[in-house]
């Protein structure tokens, strides 16, 4: 079992999770609200668990090199559109994808242009929860629009084993 800890002021951002090798199937959503009314979809990994993602994740986002084989989807990857086109993340690779249950201490971060959602938080627009100490250290996926995660970014954070 593991910790992950603020790099820059080393405190402690998730209960004892245990590291699994690759992402677990992500389950379908109706798009329907949970019992508790939320409107999120469901979690992408369980609690007590993590995984590395050595896709890139997040903001920004660059237009897509072959716009014309690009089909819309990137498997496993992230993925958006606009005035310029098809683009594709080109966030950090390598982000530490959690449960949300699972990541503690974690407030939202001062610019408030990073926290755009209608139902939570996006991942579209970069870094969006920062540490007690002010280092950006994750990016939270809690909207409507998408997948139930918080993704600690992997410059920002160290593993360390559970004590």
């Amino acid at each position: 079992m593991n910790i992950l800890c603020c790099a820059a002021c080393g405190l402690r951002l998730t209960e004892p999770v245990r590291r699994i090798d690759e992402m677990p199937e992500y389950p379908g959503w109706d798009g329907r609200p949970d019992a508790e009314g939320r409107r999120h979809g469901p979690a992408s990994v369980p609690r007590g668990v993590y995984v590395v993602d050595p896709l890139p994740y997040g903001a920004p986002f660059e237009p897509c090199e072959d716009e014309d084989t690009y089909d819309g989807m990137v498997p496993g990857g992230m993925w958006m559109s606009d005035e310029r086109g098809s683009l594709v993340s080109a966030g950090p690779c390598g982000t530490y994808v959690l449960h949300p249950l699972d990541v503690v201490d974690l407030g939202l971060h001062p610019d408030t242009s990073r926290l755009s959602g209608c139902c939570g938080l996006s991942p579209f627009d970069g870094v969006n929860r920062v540490c007690s100490c002010g280092a950006e250290v994750a990016i939270d996926a809690s909207d409507c629009s998408g997948g139930y995660e918080t993704r600690l970014v992997p410059d920002a954070v160290r593993v360390e084993p559970a004590p």
